[in-house]
C-alpha cells in the first residue's frame, strides 16, 4: 500500500492496476480520434489525471506511488489496451520522471510540489545542439526530432545535450524545460502511433536555472561523468514496451468480442466462424503468443525488481532483461497476426480498431532502443565477454 503525502493510506498495486483495466473502454472510445488528430485527445489525459495513473513513478512524498516496476508495467500495459498512442505517452511520461528524480529538490518541487499530475515528455536524438554554463544556470540551443506528446506535456525533458567549454564538448547535460519555451515542429505523419505527438522542438536560447538541470560531477581529466545509468535506461525502454504489449492485448479484445457476436466465413457452410474447430486453434495460439509476450514483459520487470536498490546491473544482465523485451514484441507481433488471419480482410477496414492496434505495435516495435538486432548483437557479446556495441546498453 503507498502512502500520500498528508501520510493517509494510498490506493494499492492491484487498486491501480484495476483502475488502468477499467480505464480501457473509455481510452479505446477516444483512440480513434487520438489518431486523427495526432495527439492524445484531452479526453483521455484527463481520465489518466483523475485515476491517479500519471503518478506511478512520482515521489510519494508528492503524492506519488511507490510501486514496483512489475506494477508500473500492468499499469502501462492496462492504459495501452485501450489505446497505444495514451499508453505511449504515459510510458514517456512515467520513464522521464524517472531521468528527471536526479533533478534538486527545488526543481522538483517546482515540477510535482503543486502538480503531482505534471507531465512529463524526455526528447534525446538532439541535432546540433549545445549548453553553455551562465551565471545560473545553462544556455540550450539545438532541435530535438523525436518529442513525444510535446503538445501535452507540461516539462520536457532535454536528454543527452553536449556540454561545450572553451569550444570543446566535455560531456553532456540534461535540461528541464517548459515545452512552450521551445517552437514545436509539425512534423509526425505515422501509419502508426501517429497520436503520439512525436513531433519535433527546437530550442534557441533557452535559459535553463540550475534548478531545472542535470550536470554530472567532473572526472579529473576535466571531462564529465555519464549522467543516466544504462539499468535506469532499460527501466525507461521497459515502459514503453509495457504500451506496445497492452496494445497487442487491444487486438485480442477486438477479435473475441466479434467471434462472440457471431459472423460467417466466406466461402465456407461456417455461419458462425468460432463453430470452425481451425478459427478456434488459431485464436488458442494468439492467445498463448499473448501471454508469452506478457511472460516476458513481466520477466524483465521482475528481474528489475531484484535488482538492489541503487546498484547498477551489470551488463550481462541488462543484455538479458532486454532480450527478454525483443522476446515480449515478438510473440506480441507474432499474436496479433494470428489475429489478423481471424480478422479476415475486414480486420483492415477503417472502421475496425484491430489494424490501428496493429499498426501502432508494428511501428512501434521499431524503435531505436527497442531494436531487435541490436538488442540480439548486444546479448551475444555479453555472453561472451566482448564489449557492447553502444554505451546505453
Amino acid at each position: 500500500m503507498t502512502v500520500t503525502s498528508a501520510g493517509r493510506p494510498g490506493p494499492s498495486p492491484q487498486e491501480l492496476v484495476n483502475r488502468a483495466h477499467e480505464l480501457v473502454p473509455v481510452l479505446r472510445s477516444h483512440a480513434e480520434r487520438t489518431e486523427q488528430e495526432r495527439d492524445v485527445v484531452p479526453e483521455n489525459m484527463r481520465a489518466l489525471r483523475e485515476s491517479g495513473l500519471l503518478r506511478l513513478t512520482v515521489p510519494p512524498r508528492f503524492g506519488g506511488h511507490d510501486l514496483s516496476v512489475r506494477t508500473q508495467v500492468e499499469v502501462l500495459s492496462g492504459i495501452g489496451r485501450g489505446c497505444a498512442s495514451t499508453g505511449w505517452i504515459a510510458a514517456n511520461h512515467a520513464a522521464s520522471t524517472d531521468f528527471a528524480l536526479l533533478l534538486s529538490e527545488e526543481g522538483l518541487q517546482e515540477v510535482f510540489g503543486d502538480h503531482p499530475d505534471s507531465v512529463l515528455l524526455s526528447a534525446a536524438s538532439p541535432q546540433g545542439t549545445r549548453a553553455h554554463r551562465v551565471d545560473g544556470g545553462l544556455v540550450v540551443n539545438g532541435r530535438f526530432p523525436y518529442a513525444s506528446g510535446c503538445r501535452v506535456s507540461d516539462w520536457a525533458l532535454l536528454v543527452a545535450v553536449p556540454l561545450i567549454e572553451g569550444g570543446e564538448q566535455v560531456g553532456v547535460v540534461d535540461a528541464l524545460v517548459r515545452p512552450e519555451e521551445l517552437l514545436i515542429e509539425d512534423t509526425w505523419f505515422m501509419a502508426g502511433l501517429a497520436g503520439t505527438g512525436t513531433h519535433a522542438m527546437t530550442a534557441t536560447d533557452v535559459f535553463v536555472p540550475d534548478r531545472r538541470t542535470l550536470v554530472p560531477p567532473r572526472r579529473p581529466d576535466g571531462r564529465y561523468e555519464e549522467l543516466l545509468s544504462p539499468t535506469t535506461l532499460v527501466k525507461g525502454n521497459l515502459h514503453s514496451l509495457s504500451a506496445l504489449v497492452g496494445a497487442a492485448h487491444g487486438a485480442w479484445d477486438e477479435v473475441r468480442r466479434t467471434l462472440d457476436k457471431g459472423r460467417p466465413i466466406a466461402y465456407s457452410s461456417y455461419e458462425n466462424a468460432a463453430d470452425s474447430p481451425a478459427v478456434r486453434l488459431w485464436f488458442a495460439e494468439a492467445t498463448h503468443l499473448l501471454d508469452t509476450s506478457t511472460l516476458h514483459l513481466y520477466a524483465a520487470a521482475d528481474g528489475l525488481d531484484r535488482a538492489p536498490e541503487g546498484k547498477e546491473l551489470d551488463r550481462a544482465e541488462r543484455a538479458r532483461l532486454r532480450m527478454h523485451s525483443v522476446s515480449a514484441l515478438e510473440c506480441g507481433r507474432r499474436g496479433v497476426q494470428r489475429l489478423l488471419d481471424i480478422a479476415g480482410t475486414s480486420g483492415f477496414a477503417r472502421r475496425n480498431p484491430v489494424q490501428r492496434y496493429w499498426r501502432d505495435l508494428e511501428t512501434g516495435s521499431r524503435h531505436a532502443m527497442l531494436h531487435h538486432p541490436v538488442i540480439l548483437e548486444d546479448y551475444s557479446r555479453a555472453l561472451f565477454g566482448l564489449d557492447g556495441i553502444s554505451p546505453w546498453h
